[in-house]
């Protein structure tokens, strides 16, 4: 028998199920923890597979001469201001709220 590996979303929407099932409260406590339990190893599953990608992930950037070259990919915070310009002083046209 081969074991087959489950994709990323198919991990992902499992684990969403599970969620919800505890959260209906329909489940006994038996099941409650059961579930609780496969959702635990779901998660490591998933940041595991989070992490190879994020090893993996990198940018191909063109050299001046033309050459392939790969960078190692760094995250963009969503959090760092946008509206700040080069001397960090943010923009009037920022919305307060």
């Amino acid at each position: 028998m081969t074991t087959k590996t489950k994709k990323f979303e198919d991990e992902l929407k499992e684990l969403e199920t599970i969620v919800s099932q505890i959260d209906s409260g329909a489940l006994t406590l038996e099941e409650s923890i059961g579930a609780f339990e496969r959702g635990v190893m779901l998660v490591k599953a998933l940041n595991g597979k989070l992490d190879e990608v994020e090893r993996k992930v990198e940018l191909l950037t063109r050299s001046a001469g033309g050459e392939l070259r790969t960078a190692p990919f760094e995250p963009s915070s969503e959090h760092e201001s946008e509206n700040e310009n080069s001397a960090g002083e943010k923009d009037d046209d920022e919305t307060p709220f």
